[in-house]
């Protein structure tokens, strides 16, 4: 196991077995936690169902250092709390969570407000969009996945724009695309292997 790959290890508090050539990903698997990978620039993800949601840790590189991060998500498409270097980001929404149905609905929106280390900092909005169905592939394994759109916008703030590409079988986003204000991407998040984690 590489030093980053026993970093991640120390980090979450896992061990890691790696799937047989051929082996997928199914929803059982995930259910014991799965860590996501790519290799260049490092980035590294661990994913734990916790209920609706899931907890995440994760080690990226960042100014030639790697910087651990943890969150929990509300559901696998809504972040809550995120945890850093920099201090603790959480958010609070007004209307319950309902994101399962969105390929019926299209669309969820809340009412949303950010606090940082645990004083209110300002308010907005989460606009969710389902935008159609795909497929992605993780070390040539393909999933059907729903492309979705994402946009946090708080007061004074410009706004965050993610494109979300989630396998509801697997309840992980397996790609993510960040967006400037004209849909330009800025940066994607594409994984090149998994393997499966769990608690020890």
């Amino acid at each position: 196991m590489s030093i980053l790959l026993k970093s991640v290890s120390l980090l979450a508090g896992i061990t890691f077995s790696v799937p047989a050539f051929g082996d997928c990903l199914t929803a059982k698997e995930t259910k014991r936690g799965v860590l996501l990978t790519r290799e260049a620039p490092f980035y590294s993800v661990f994913y734990k169902p916790d209920g609706p949601g899931l907890t995440e840790q994760r080690l990226m590189e960042r100014d030639g250092s790697l910087q651990p991060v943890s969150a929990v998500y509300l559901h696998p498409l809504l972040v809550e709390k995120r945890v850093s270097a920099s201090g603790t980001h959480e958010l609070k929404y007004a209307n319950a969570i309902a994101l399962d149905n969105l390929p019926e609905k299209k669309n969820w929106q809340s009412g949303t407000t950010l606090f940082i280390n645990g004083k209110k900092s300002v308010s907005g909005t989460t606009f969710i969009r389902f935008d159609g169905l795909g497929e992605e592939t993780i070390a040539s394994c393909s999933y059907k996945v729903w492309a979705i759109n994402s946009r946090l916008e708080l007061t004074e703030l410009p706004p965050i724009i993610f494109e979300q590409y989630y396998s509801p079988e697997l309840h992980l986003v397996l790609r993510s695309v960040r967006l400037g204000h004209s849909n330009r991407p800025l940066n994607e998040l594409r994984f090149d292997r998994f393997q499966i984690g769990w608690g020890n």
